[in-house]
């Protein structure tokens, strides 16, 4: 995986910082949007609006979902450039490109001049709620007492979960803002897919392991403990622990892999994920003596409408036929996103020439949605019990960014994709798949 324009780390100051059972439905933020005034047009705006929209719910949510009152936060603190010191620095450099919750200060900091700026340009309005309702959850957290806790038993509350705390109630806000609009800051599906895209870029370096000092989480577990947040609510996020979140995210498993980053090169990935999902896609069928189609490439042009990768036609589904590639249009993703973006596709495909051996239908919305799932059942037992193929690190970060780019990995086998449903719903039949297997689909 490539490292991203943008990386947010945040300050780690003195006292700073699975099966997910029980979701509900995502929020529909398409309508009262429509009635909300237009976002606004820049980045200091949307911080202050963020700001004032983010305390005054948790003025009402604190009481409301834990019964304590809210104290509001001491200092909220935009930094540039030649402005006094903040507080809990020794130098105003170690701002640039940060934002960060001191507790001992109860101050939220942002770096006006670089961060805030460069979220809002690449994700809008909803890039800076991100940031800054992350870091106002951290001062959720020392309301609810979790400083206290973590002191008594820090193995009860590594830094990654506190961050994944804060990514939960990130979501919390997110939602609110989707179902109860504020003026300036709409939430739609696409700030709502940008929300998700803005955690991307916060993403742990390769080769950090859930287990170090310091670590925030990858991609995948970043974006699971938001929508966690998004679609249960702030008890949610309150209740998390190490074991419920099952952090994904990995060392290098060899000195070779990390030398290529995490990413075969394009001929390698096809030859080991099609020898791999062929074998999985065989045994998943349940049909005795049916053999999965080989990957190949070019193959049937004609079931293009599917995207980079194909399943290609076959009147009778036991007889053979193929799982293709365009290698046209999978080249640029494999070097843009890594190698995993074309393995989810491909795992998706594989999965649904399961169902059409079984008996399934292949073509309509729940075909679709069972493409999707599946390509995460795949990669959840890459995690469980590896054999060959493997899983690297940032290998299911690729596969949340092929998820949000795009529906490919959503169309049915005529190609078509469920209009309703967006990046977010992708992400999470993705995750329902990879942490529910098979069943869950």
């Amino acid at each position: 995986m490539r490292a991203v324009a943008l990386l947010l780390l945040v300050l780690l100051l003195a006292g700073c910082t699975q099966v997910v059972a029980g979701r509900g439905a995502a929020a529909d933020p398409t309508g009262p949007t429509a009635a909300v005034a237009a976002p606004v047009t820049d980045a200091a705006g949307a911080a202050a609006a963020a700001t004032t929209a983010i305390e005054d719910f948790w003025r009402i949510e604190l009481p409301a979902a834990f019964g304590r009152g809210w104290t509001d936060i001491a200092t909220l603190l935009p930094v540039s450039p030649g402005d006094a010191l903040p507080p809990c620095v020794e130098d105003i450099a170690e701002v640039a490109d940060q934002a960060y919750y001191c507790p001992s200060a109860d101050a939220v900091v942002w770096d006006a001049a670089q961060l805030v700026p460069a979220l809002f340009a690449e994700h809008g309005h909803v890039g800076v709620v991100v940031v800054l309702a992350h870091e106002i959850g951290h001062a959720v957290q020392t309301r609810l007492g979790v400083d206290e806790a973590a002191a008594r038993d820090p193995a009860a509350y590594p830094t990654i979960l506190q961050e994944a705390m804060a990514d939960c109630y990130t979501g919390v806000v997110v939602r609110h803002l989707a179902d109860d609009p504020v003026p300036g800051l709409p939430v739609g599906t696409a700030e709502r897919d940008a929300a998700l895209q803005t955690l991307v870029g916060f993403r742990d370096p390769l080769g950090v392991a859930a287990g170090d000092e310091g670590a925030h989480g990858n991609a995948f577990d970043r974006v699971s403990a938001f929508r966690a947040g998004f679609d249960d609510g702030a008890r949610r996020c309150a209740e998390m622990t190490v074991p419920e979140r099952g952090f994904t995210q990995v060392r290098f498993g060899s000195a070779a892999d990390q030398a290529r980053a995490g990413d075969l090169p394009l001929p390698d990935l096809l030859v080991a994920v099609g020898r791999d999902a062929r074998d999985w896609s065989t045994a998943l069928s349940g049909v005795p003596g049916w053999t999965a189609p080989p990957l190949v490439t070019d193959g049937c042009p004609e079931a293009a409408a599917q995207g980079p990768a194909r399943l290609c036609p076959a009147a009778d589904p036991l007889a053979p036929s193929a799982v293709d590639v365009d290698l046209a249009e999978l080249t640029p993703l494999h070097r843009e996103l890594g190698d995993f973006a074309g393995a989810t596709l491909v795992s998706g495909r594989y999965g649904l020439a399961a169902l059409r051996a079984g008996g399934a239908a292949v073509e309509g919305v729940d075909a679709g949605h069972a493409a999707v799932c599946l390509a995460g059942a795949y990669a959840g037992q890459l995690l469980v019990a590896p054999v060959d193929f493997r899983l690297s690190p940032g290998d299911l970060d690729e596969a949340v960014q092929v998820l949000l780019a795009d529906d490919w990995a959503a169309r049915d086998a005529a190609g078509r994709a469920d209009p309703a449903e967006h990046g977010y719903e992708r992400v999470a039949r993705y995750e329902d798949g990879l942490r529910g297997g098979p069943a869950a689909c």
